[in-house]
């Protein structure tokens, strides 16, 4: 009896250990949008996410942030486009909106000059800048980088927030955006 109680114990220990393992472990993140379709993005290790839908089916804003540890903030906001509506959102104009973020943020960062990147993701392209706060008050982040990309029908509005010390966090952040993947269900179309 005393051999099959220490081997419960030891394979209840295992299953706890592989659990918190499986916490710790790269995850794919689905986002249940309110036009009915789906934003798949890949969290790494250690990544918690929280999502603010508003009031009357607008566009949520995903926030992610450490698990633990020094404080950064990912935002995240999918919109889609209107079925009804004519218009096409074309990436000159995300280019263009992206140029007019950059500048109306120059008086307050480091940075003499602002360079509008082109962002290349799987499923569609987009631009972004980086820049470095020149003032930073202690509960704010030093360095931003703002952008927007392309994602099949979707178009994901970023924003990085992090501190000294966080260059990878940027780096992670671009990669989730890169690798997202939108699914459509059609089902907006009813």
């Amino acid at each position: 009896m005393r051999r099959s109680v220490i081997t419960a114990l030891l394979a209840g220990a295992a299953l706890v250990a592989g659990t918190c393992a499986c916490a710790d472990e790269p995850a794919v993140r689905r986002y249940e949008l309110p036009n009915l379709d789906t934003l798949e993005l890949g969290l790494p290790a250690g990544w918690v996410d929280n999502v603010d839908q508003p009031p009357g089916g607008g566009p949520p804003t995903i926030e992610l942030g450490p698990a633990e540890g020094a404080p950064f903030q990912v935002f995240v906001t999918p919109e889609w486009k209107d079925p009804s509506a004519s218009e096409i959102r074309e990436i000159p104009a995300l280019r263009d909106a992206i140029r007019d973020s950059a500048e109306r943020i120059k008086p307050q960062v480091a940075e003499e000059f602002l360079d509008v990147r082109q962002l290349n993701g799987a499923n569609g392209i987009g631009y972004y800048f980086s820049a470095t706060d020149r003032d930073p008050r202690a509960d704010e982040f030093k360095y931003m980088s703002q952008g927007v990309l392309e994602v099949g029908d979707l178009t994901l509005w970023f924003t990085i927030l992090t501190n000294d010390g966080q260059d990878t966090v940027a780096v992670e952040a671009l990669s989730i955006l890169q690798t997202a993947v939108h699914r459509r269900t059609g089902l907006d179309q009813r």
